[in-house]
This record gives structure tokens, sequence and C-alpha cells, in this order.
């Protein structure tokens, strides 16, 4: 279209922005082209930009010049020097790398030095003296300034206060005129289903600055005095509703009828024209009403990325518009309705933008509309200064009285430059978009390809304007939810991970209140009875029932006492043997159902706990007393197991040639810490495979079992096929655990009960999750200010009763000593709100039942005496930094807890505690407070704040965890994305891990229909020539003479496929990671480990085949293998193996003849190097009793699965499953990842 073809005011509008770009080409200061050249030079290197942001991040994280001097000199060899540097730069680093080692104090104070130097055209000196003489140059110059303070992040309410402080003592400061403020840093921990009672504080706290601002006014150039302005920052979409709503509530007080103060709302959100409208509203009303009009600061927004991720993480539709063109024709249409004349009248209107055709559009649309006053422009403290400048001379040839331009200024002090770093970031990211216009205003030129694609850019955006929705991105209403029918893995090949509940929107937050209605117990509330069903059938006859009580409401002599929630009949010792008895005879026939009959059932199964999430959640809070926060994400994950497991069932069998058929019966004894999720994964899994299944909820959340099972019944999976057991931990689950005709045991609990099902009955097949000591090391290089955050929900989250809850935070030495880390971490968690779940404004709630003995040891004790550090350096005795107290009416309400200076092997380090209790240690390096954390015998879960990869790669190859969490909190795993389950003591049986791609397939039957799959090898292989050779030996004769024997040709044939078929597996796999999401800004990795040392126990009944594959396969896992005779032990087995052929595998092998009590006597040795890891046996039938009762007092697991040729299922056997999750992005900017 030609420029002629468009409307008038677009064409006036492109010919006074090219006239402005032509001035301000002639105005830019040598310092600016300089600078503008340099900024060119970044776009021409994209990677440089990624340098400049680690440089900027990790340079100050260490307070050590010598540590900070090492990351700066690691980043520069790693990445390189920036080539967008001036030359001298390049050579002043080329130097610093060679020498700025030997002279770190030096080298890290001009870092420092020169960092804050380049950021000073962006970021000011707070400090009094420079910040004064900027002030009065603006004033001079006529130009406004809005301070932005920049600090450390406000975790706690101490820290709140003081910012609060500081902004009250800016508006007294006569110099500064304006400032800008944010809720999250006058309020701290904001959560939306504390919407109402986080409204009251921020109203009360804004209060206070408006009155500041009232009392302390500014004598305008009208001769006016008139308050301090106030302009309230917006944050993510978070946050739009309560700033909101916290600003016209405050606002609405009658002592601030006349206070004029601000609110910024970000054109990438279709929302915000609604916003808009919104505003101008109630502004209407309240200058009609007399009052004073507000201001409305137009920005695009900067915080993109971080929606893109948050989008991501949580699988919610993304906030913002798709595109940069949405965003622009936002802007402009909300533009428009701000100067509409009755509008601008009471909604004063800032237009926060560089975009020369903004900004000339801005100026053409007032001026047609007449518009004189309350019109400003508003610009970046440093940002495209020449632009500016030109504003300037445009308004003076105005004669305007007042020249209506304000910058947006961010300052910070010298000792707080490290909270800049976040706002640095984001402005390198937007300086650089391909779309923003400041990417393109460095030497631009009118007429050239950048200017042009600017124009047409702007052009479309306003013929776009009118036609954009203004309606939010997120629709999700629990209230109205309508599920689609090809929801799920029945309908899509595609697994993906059911979204939680967005509490932000307001319809979601309706539907937490009408939950809390309807579950909330009064003195009025029914007792809700559940009856006890066996197999079909009602049990009439009368039996124990045991109460339930709600934990957040204890009987108090002031008030009427609370009845009962629940009611729960209780199973007998008969009732339970009728029980397994019904599950063995499988009168319904489960066991016969196909698994796509079973996939089918339990989709349904999975819409009906969609269907029930509020009610889940209610029977949660009222019987266990988690909180909603706690209890819907952990439903979210119920759903995945229901839909995940079936469907990798699926996809095993298509991939492999592979039979899978049920066990028999399924015993799953589940939890109360996760009393939704975990039960739900079991019973799901077990079903999956067509097992019939005895499910024995916790004795503490019987009515959720109950729940849970209706939701399986409910869909058609009959009651015989599914038995709900509320029993006792007495005789009754003892019965149950230790009879025969079960087949398998699912079990997830404390370490202690797992070993006490085993010493009951050595020989079950158990898979079991169990305790965790779980350890967040904190290093120099962490950011501190994401490190408090990540441990306040790790530790602290359902009252620090989660099995993956940091109980220990390991410190480095540096990290230990800062007295400004200690204070924030301390005051974020004086500040979480305790108390009752039915209180929506507390993020902690009870514990489920009153403390047992560690745990109560642990609170009300402190460990005397000294140890030691690795250094030598003396400890000394623990001490409370925060001491826990008991709620005077609730026993169960407990105030978290810090413990300071804990040693090495005391109780508070090696004792898992499931409560809120926080003990700290000190280590002298990263390699020591690894050794912290491996001195416990557990390995559930471990995390590691650290910036350096370095450390990262360093703690991922040395510690023993089953979930590792780098840069992010250490719960909430979710099925397929951190597939959850531990090492050591956390785990005992195969250790396959809840929600990964194996769990579901060891409650089947394996058989082998055909050959195992094999494919082209990328690796060469010891064992691909052994496997050749043979190969070739039984191919070739000589006079007609066989060089195998003939008994052996067919086993060794077999041999040769199984393991062409490990090799390709553990190539395809097993021996590398897979992240089967791929999400912004977080990696989630699975990969598999060699379980270490494997001992192949032979027996007079195993094949040839048998023997070698699972020696073949242990090799091809790269465990150490051992392979232990019987005494007496020859046949043709040990004859091959003494033969040529056996010790060309068994080169590497160690071979040892010892009875079946020697075995036993070493499966007890817990030496790391000469400990036995894996036993494993050819057969369930050929593992004496002595053995299973020795692997029994460890935990030891012992493989007896018959072996495979499929190296998809057999090389399971020798490893064990690893998870790693690492929130890799910094504010949104993937760093590398980017380019």
């Amino acid at each position: 279209m030609k420029k002629t073809d468009l409307p008038e005011i677009l064409q006036t509008t492109l010919a006074l922005a090219e006239k402005w770009q032509n001035r301000a080409n002639t105005l830019r200061t040598k310092d600016e082209l300089k600078q503008q050249q340099m900024m060119r030079r970044l776009l021409n290197h994209p990677s440089d930009k990624t340098v400049v942001m680690h440089l900027v991040d990790q340079s100050f994280r260490s307070g050590n010049p010598e540590r900070a001097v090492d990351q700066f000199s690691y980043l520069l060899q790693h990445h390189g020097i920036p080539r967008f540097f001036p030359q001298v730069e390049q050579w002043l680093l080329k130097i610093f790398l060679h020498l700025g080692k030997f002279i770190p104090q030096i080298s890290h104070t001009q870092i420092l030095r020169k960092i804050r130097e380049d950021t000073r055209r962006t970021i000011l000196p707070e400090e009094t003296e420079i910040l004064t003489a900027h002030l009065k140059k603006r004033q001079a110059e006529g130009v406004q300034v809005n301070l932005n303070h920049l600090g450390e992040a406000v975790l706690g309410d101490a820290e709140a206060q003081n910012r609060l402080k500081h902004y009250g003592d800016s508006l007294r400061n006569p110099d500064i005129h304006t400032i800008s403020i944010k809720i999250s840093n006058i309020v701290a921990q904001l959560h939306p289903l504390g919407f109402e009672n986080a409204l009251d504080l921020i109203c009360e706290r804004l209060s206070e600055l408006y009155r500041i601002a009232g009392e302390n006014p500014v004598l305008h150039s009208d001769g006016t005095r008139r308050a301090k302005f106030v302009n309230l920052d917006m944050e993510s979409y978070h946050d739009l509703d309560l700033t909101m709503d916290a600003f016209m509530r405050t606002l609405d007080q009658v002592e601030f009828k006349n206070i004029q103060a601000g609110i910024v709302l970000q054109a990438y959100l279709p929302d915000s024209f609604l916003r808009q409208e919104e505003l101008v509203k109630w502004a209407k009303k309240r200058v009609k009403n007399g009052g004073s009009p507000v201001k409305m600061r137009l920005v695009k927004g900067a915080n993109l990325v971080m929606e893109a991720v948050e989008a991501e993480v949580f699988g919610w539709p993304l906030t913002v518009f798709d595109s940069k063109i949405e965003t622009d024709a936002n802007f402009k249409r909300m533009l428009e309705y701000g100067l509409l004349p009755e509008n601008i009248a009471v909604v004063h209107f800032g237009l926060a933008s560089h975009n020369l055709f903004d900004l000339a559009y801005t100026h053409v649309l007032a001026e047609e509309r007449g518009i004189s006053e309350g019109l400003v422009f508003e610009m970046l403290e440093g940002m495209a200064d020449h632009v500016r400048r030109t504003l300037q001379e445009e308004k003076r040839k105005d004669e305007s009285k007042e020249i209506n331009l304000l910058l947006y200024t961010p300052v910070t002090s010298q000792d707080q430059f490290i909270s800049a770093i976040a706002y640095l970031v984001r402005r390198l990211d937007e300086n650089t978009s391909k779309d923003n216009f400041l990417r393109h205003s460095f030497d631009i030129r009118v007429g050239s390809v950048a200017w042009k694609f600017l124009e047409k850019q702007f052009i479309e955006a306003w013929y776009l304007k009118d036609k954009i929705s203004s309606a939010p991105r997120r629709q999700q209403n629990r209230n109205k939810e309508v599920f689609s029918k090809n929801l799920g893995t029945l309908a899509d090949p595609i697994f993906r991970n059911e979204p939680d509940t967005d509490w932000v929107l307001p319809e979601n937050r309706k539907w937490a209140n009408n939950i809390r209605k309807k579950w909330q117990p009064t003195e009025k509330s029914k007792i809700r009875k559940i009856p006890l069903v066996i197999g079909n059938t009602e049990v009439k006859t009368k039996r124990k029932r045991q109460l339930f009580f709600d934990p957040s409401q204890p009987s108090n002599p002031d008030a009427a006492d609370i009845s009962a929630v629940y009611a729960v009949a209780m199973a007998t010792k008969t009732d339970v043997l009728k029980a397994v008895q019904i599950a063995k005879d499988d009168p319904s026939k489960w066991r016969q159902t196909t698994l796509a009959e079973r996939h089918g059932l339990l989709s349904g199964a999975a819409l009906n706990m969609r269907k029930k999430r509020g009610d889940l959640i209610g029977v949660a809070a009222a019987v266990c007393g988690k909180t909603f926060y706690e209890t819907d994400p952990e439903i979210s994950e119920a759903i995945d197991f229901i839909e995940y497991y079936p469907h990798s069932l699926s996809l095993l069998e298509k991939q492999t040639s592979l039979k899978l058929s049920p066990l028999g019966v399924v015993l799953v004894i589940p939890p109360w810490n996760f009393p939704i999720a975990i039960p739900t994964g079991g019973v799901a899994a077990a079903l999956a495979c067509g097992n019939t299944v005895l499910f024995k909820p916790s004795p503490l959340a019987f009515p959720l079992g109950f729940e849970i099972a209706n939701c399986f019944w409910d869909a058609g999976i009959p009651r015989e096929a599914l038995q709900l057991v509320t029993c006792e931990d007495g005789e009754p689950i003892q019965t149950l655990s230790g009879h025969a005709d079960v087949d398998a045991i699912i079990f997830t609990g404390g370490t202690q009960t797992a070993l006490n099902l085993l010493e009951k009955r050595p020989d079950a097949e158990l898979s079991a999750e169990t305790g965790g000591k779980n350890a967040t090391i904190v290093t120099a290089m962490a950011d501190r200010d994401q490190t408090i955050e990540h441990i306040l929900h790790s530790a602290f989250s359902h009252s620090g009763q989660k099995c993956s809850a940091t109980s220990l935070l390991v410190l480095e030495r540096e990290v230990y000593e800062d007295e400004t880390f200690r204070k924030q971490l301390l005051d974020a968690i004086q500040t979480l709100k305790v108390g009752s779940v039915w209180n929506f404004s507390n993020k902690m709630g009870p514990l489920i039942r009153e403390p047992l003995a560690d745990l109560q040891t642990g609170l009300e004790t402190l460990e005397q005496g000294t140890g030691k550090f690795a250094s030598g350096a003396s400890g000394v005795a623990e001490s409370w930094a925060l001491q826990p107290s008991c709620d005077a009416i609730n026993p169960k309400l407990w105030h978290p807890g810090v413990k300071w200076g804990v040693q090495r092997g005391s109780f508070s380090h090696q004792t898992e505690f499931f409560g809120p209790l926080l003990s700290v240690m000190r280590a002298d390096s990263l390699e020591d407070a690894i050794q912290i954390v491996n001195d416990t015998p557990y390995g559930l879960t471990s995390g590691l704040e650290s910036l350096d990869p370095r450390e990262q790669k360093i703690w991922m190859e040395k510690i023993a965890a089953g979930n590792l969490y780098i840069n992010r909190v250490t719960t909430g795993a979710i099925v397929l994305r951190q597939s959850f389950g531990g090492m050591g003591l956390s785990a005992i049986g195969a250790g396959i891990k809840a929600g990964s791609p194996n769990y579901a397939v060891q409650f089947c039957k394996i058989e082998e229909t055909d050959a195992p799959t094999q494919g082209p090898l990328r690796e060469e292989s010891p064992l691909q020539f052994i496997a050749r050779n043979w190969q070739n030996q039984l191919s070739s004769s000589v006079d007609s003479t066989p060089i195998i024997s003939v008994e052996i040709r067919n086993e060794l044939q077999k041999t040769i496929q199984a393991i062409y078929s490990c090799l390709f597996q553990y190539e395809r796999e097993f021996s590398g990671e897979q992240d089967f999401f791929r999400l912004r800004g977080q990696d989630n990795l699975f990969r598999y480990l060699p379980v270490g040392n494997v001992t192949v126990r032979l027996h007079a009944d195993d094949s040839l085949f048998e023997t070698l594959i699972r020696i073949a396969a242990a090799l091809i896992a790269k465990c150490k293998v051992e392979v232990s005779l019987p005494p007496d032990f020859k046949n043709s087995v040990s004859e091959f193996l003494s033969g040529t052929e056996g010790k060309r595998l068994c080169d590497s092998v160690e071979i040892c003849t010892e009875t079946d009590e020697t075995l036993a006597e070493r499966l007890l040795i817990t030496n790391k190097t000469a400990k036995i890891d894996r036993l494993r046996y050819a057969h369930p039938d050929r593992v004496p009793q002595i053995i299973h009762q020795a692997a029994a007092k460890l935990g030891k697991h012992i493989s007896r699965h018959v072996p495979l040729s499929e190296g998809r299922i057999e090389m399971l056997r020798y490893l064990r499953e690893q998870s790693i999750s690492i929130d890799y992005h910094r504010y949104g900017n993937l760093g590398e990842r980017e380019i």
C-alpha cells in the first residue's frame, strides 16, 4: 500500500516520525555514537549477549575475590571474550586472563567497578551526593524523574517494612518528586488464595505512603503545591487483579480524595484493555464525587519471557498475546481509548515508549483531539537519550507551560547492586528482541531496511487494533468445567501432564470458597459414615469405627466442639482373609481383560478424578490438614498416574515383542503425607497390568482412600478387582502384608516399616519408596535471594511433612557466615503464615497428628558438644536460629524452627523428621557439602543452589540421590517429567521410579513371543566382538564338525541375539539423558546409572543362556560384576565359563565359589567397595530362604526374574533411575539456548 493511500492520521504520523528521527540522529553525542556502535556490534554477535548476561549475573555472587575472579575467568574462557567490546577492552580482558588470578583482590575490585560504571547510564547510584546531583540536573532540564528503588528481594515482612520505610524516606526527600513501587515490595509472600487478607495489608501500607506523599507536597511551575506522586508498577499477570484492586480501594478512602496517584497497565496482556475500561469507569465516579484524577502509565510489558516460562512449566495458556503485532495493536487501542477527552480528564495518561512511530502517533492524536493536559511521555533513563532530547525540542517549540516528559529511573546503592541484575537482564532481553524498536534504533536512518520494517510493523498494528480480542487467555474455571471426550492418553498418543488450578483467576478463587463452605466442619456438621465392603458385599455386622477429626480445629473448652468428620468401619482379620481370597479368585475376571479394555476404564477413572477435584481438596483439608495449594497439584499427579501407566504399557508392547500379563494379587500400602497421588498411582499401576488390587490406605487418611476408590469403581472397575481394606496397623495388616497369596506389595512410607515388611516375609516382591534426609546445598555462587525463596517452599510446604522436603540446609562457609543471608532466611521463615487451612491467608497448616518421638525431640532439644569440619576446624554446639513453637490451643499446629550449627553425625543430621524443622550445617567446600549429604543412609531428593556449571557438573556426578534439583524447589515431582524415587535406604526393591516409563511393567509377567529388538549400533563394544565371534563359530565347520557343541548351540544363539538387543537398547534407551517434555527454561532429565556391584549367583538349574546374558547385560550396564558359584558346581555352564570363550567374556569379572551361608554373610557387608549392591538370580524358585532373610535385613533387592533376550527389560535389572530437574533460565532469559 502506498503511503498516499493511508488514512491522513497515519500519513501525518509517519511524516512526523521521519522528521523526529532525522533530528534525533543529529543530536547524538560522541559518547552515544560510541555506545550505539557497540550495541550494533552486539547484535551482529548474538552469542555475546549470553556472555554479558552471565558476566553480569555471576560476577557479584561471591564476596570472595579469588572465587569471583575465578568465575569471571571461567566465563571468558568458556564463552570467549565478547567481540562487541571495544578493542582496548578486549586486550585488557586478555591480559586479565593471564594475570588476574595472581592479584584477585585488585582484579575483583576493577571488575565490579567496570560493570557498575558501564551500567550507570541505565541504573543510577543511590548514594546521596550522586543521586541529588542527577535529580537537580534533570530538574534544570525540565524533565520529571520517576525513581524506582532496586533492592534485595522482599522475602519476609521485616524486609517489606524496611522497603516501606525507604519509600517513605524518599517521599520526604525534597529533591524526589515521583517514585514507583510494587506491591510485592511492601508486602511479602503474596499468594492468590490469600487475596482478601493480602489486599487489606497492601491497602494499609499504600495508605501510609500516600499519607507521606500528601504531607510533603511539591511546588509546581504553575505555583500550586501538590502531593508527591506514587506510581504503582505492574509486575506479572499473577499480581494484576491484586494491584488493580489495591490501587482503587486505597484511593477510595476519603483522606485520599485529592491525592493523584498512578498505576501501570501492560499492553501485552489482552486483559489490560478491560482493566483500563474498569479504571476509567471508577475514576469518572471518583472525579464526579469531587476527587482528583488518577494516572495510568501504558507500557508494552517487560516480563514476557517469564510469563512464557510459567505457562510452559504449569501447562497453562500463555497470558500474553502470541505476537508482537498483537501487542502493538493493543497498545494503540489502549492509547486511543486513553486519549479520549472524557477519559484523559479523569485518568491522565503516561505513554511509556521509545518507539518514534508510537510517540508521533500519540502527539498527532492528542493534537487532533485538542488534548493539552494530562498527557506525559515516559522513557527509561539512559535509553535513546537523543530521542528524548528531540521530544524536548518539540515541546519547547509548542511553548508548553510544562515539559510533559518523565524518565523512569532505576537506582540502587553500591552494596545492593546485585539486586539490579534482574532489571539488567530484562532490559538486555527487551532491547535486543528482534521486533523491538530499540534493537533497530542503534544508528537507524529513515528509509533504511530497518526503518521500513518498523514502519510496516506500525501500520499493520494500527489496522489490527480494532480487531484483536480483549478476552483473557486463561479461561480455566473449575466451577464450570467441561471435559472433552478426547481428553487423555486413550484418545491422544502423546502424554501431557494435567494442569494444576490457576488460583490467580477470580472464578477459581470463588470455587475455593465453595469448597470451603461445603467441607469445613462446624458444630452442625454430620458425621459421614464409610461402610466396610469386602468384595461386592457391604459388611452389615457391627465393626469398630475409627473417627476422623479436623486437624485445624481441635477441641476448645471456650467453644463448641466440632464433631468428627468421618467414621470408618474397620476390617477384622477375618475380613482381611476374605478379601485376599476374593482377590485371588478374581470372580469379576479382571485378570482376563485386555490392556485396551483396562485403558478405557482407567480413562474413566481419570475423568472422575477431574470431576471430584474440589471434593478431594475438601476431604484432604478436613481429614489431613492439607492446604488447598498442596492438595491441588497432588490431584493433578494422581490423574497423570492413571493416564500414564496404561499408556506406558501400550508403548512397551508396541516397541517390543513382549506379551504382558498380570502377576496376580497386588497389595497397595500408601502413606498419609501424599494421601491422593501416591495411593492412586499404586492402584492405577497394578490395575493397568490386570492385577486384582487390595488397597489399604494409611490409617490417618482412610476417608481419602474411600474417595479415590470411588473414582475407580464409578468408572466401571469391579469392586472385586479393587478392594478397599481399612484396617489398623496390628494383626489385620500383618495378616494382609504377610499373606502368601499376595504376589507383590507397593509400599510408600518409612524405611523401618518397609524393613519390617521384609522381615515378616523376606521373599516378598516389594516395591517400596521410603524415607529420606533430604538436603539442599548452597554454594557461594548461588543466587541467594532465589535460594531463600526455594528453601521456604522446599522445607515448609505441607508443614515439612513431604518425604521430599528439604530437612538439611548445607551452606558453603561464605554463605554460612553471610549475616545478610541468615537475616533474610529467618525473616522469610518467620513471615510464613501458620494456622487453619480454612483460613486462606495461611500457607502452612497443622501437622496431621501431634509430633512423634523423633520429631518431638528435634523440635524441643539441642545437641551439645562439638564437631569437626573437613578443614579440621572445630564446630560449636547447635543453637536455635529460630525456635519452633506450638500453638497454645492446637497441639498439631507448629510454627517452624531453624537449628544453626548442626554437626556431622548428629541426631538432626541423620534423622528424618517429617515436620517444620530445618537443620543448617556448614561446609568448607562443595565437595565437603556433598560428603555431608552422602553421609546419611538415604538418597531420596537433593538440591543444589549454584549458578556455576562446573559446580553443577561435580554435584550431579557425586551426589547419591534419586531426584536431583538445581536452582529450584526440591518438592513437587511430576509424572514422567520428574519421575520419583530414591537410592540407598530411600528405595527398597528394584528401585524403579514412580511415574517413569518402567514403573508399571514390574507388576506384569513378561513373555517373549518373538526375537528381541535390535538395530544399528553407534559405538563399538567388546561384547559386540564377543557375540560376533560366537556367531562366526556357530556358522563355521571343519569336516562338518561344529566348533561349538550341539548341546549349547541354541543357547549360544539366543545369547548372541540377547547381547545385540542389550547393546542396542543400552545405546537407544539407557546410556543417555532423556527429556520427555523440553520445557522452556527448565530441563527435566531422566537417566540411568549402573547399580554398582552386581553378583550373579549361579544355580544348578541355570541354563547357559540364563548365565551368559546376566553377565553380559551387567557388563553392558558398566557394573562391577562377579559370578558366585555354589560349591561343587560342575556342568556344561561351568565348563563353558572355564573355557576360552567364557574367560573372554569374564575377563573383568571376578569368579568365586561360596556357600549360601557365606553369600548371606557377604550381603550384610556395608563397605562401599566390598558390598553387594544387586544380587541377580535366574529364577525366583532358585533363591534360598537364607539369602532372602539376609537381604531383607538391609533392604537389599534380589533380582530374580527369569532373564530375557529383550534388552529393553533385561537391562533394567542392572541399572537405577535418576531424575534431574534444572531451572536453567535467569529471570526468563534462556542464555545460550536463545541462540
